[in-house]
């Protein structure tokens, strides 16, 4: 939920509006702060030439390479989380990547073999892209996968559908925010799930 995703002043028209799941998302971070779970923040850093970035990207072998109707500021420049979903950095966890996926080229596996976790809840922006392809790589690296289905967001929502049919079927228990608040909470047939 970086800003570049939040605020409309610096989105390209590519990016979906992410604001309205910011509440929402809040709400998921303090209820597991509060419950004990340890929150980790994902974003882009790059360095101004995007050097450090993901090869496809750079070399046009992706569209998103391609921001034709984008003509503001470098885009990724610096930690940018959302501000009102600001991470408390004495608890919290932030690691830049340089790719869709939380896991590749990233500290992340190390962080939760570390904390001893065995499920994960991803939460954010694109779901068909850096959520969908971190929930695939957390299932390929052993975790269970709590994937939000209304905590998560694109750009279509027919794709929205697509990827949480997908990750339902081979690599995810999809629920609502409120099924996991109470998970969290120790409430609901999910209780057990963290």
């Amino acid at each position: 939920m970086l800003e570049e995703f939040t605020k409309p002043n610096m989105t390209p028209s590519w990016v979906p509006d992410a604001t309205k799941q910011l509440p929402k998302i809040k709400d998921i971070i303090e209820t597991s702060r509060n419950s004990g779970v340890q929150v980790i923040y994902t974003c882009y850093v790059f360095h101004s030439t995007y050097v450090d970035m993901n090869p496809a990207f750079r070399d046009g072998l992706t569209p998103l390479d391609k921001l034709d109707d984008y003509d503001g500021p470098l885009l990724f420049q610096k930690e940018s989380i959302d501000p009102s979903i600001k991470p408390d950095y004495a608890r919290d966890v932030v690691i830049a990547k340089p790719s869709y996926g939380a896991f590749t080229g990233t500290t992340l596996d190390y962080v939760l073999k570390n904390r001893k976790v065995e499920t994960v809840i991803i939460c954010g922006t694109m779901t068909n892209y850096c959520c969908g392809t971190t929930a695939r790589e957390a299932h390929g690296h052993g975790y269970k996968v709590v994937f939000g289905s209304d905590i998560n967001s694109t750009d279509d929502p027919q794709l929205q559908e697509a990827e949480l049919k997908t990750l339902r079927r081979g690599f995810a228990l999809v629920l609502t925010k409120d099924q996991i608040k109470q998970a969290l909470l120790g409430n609901g047939p999910y209780a057990d799930t963290h």
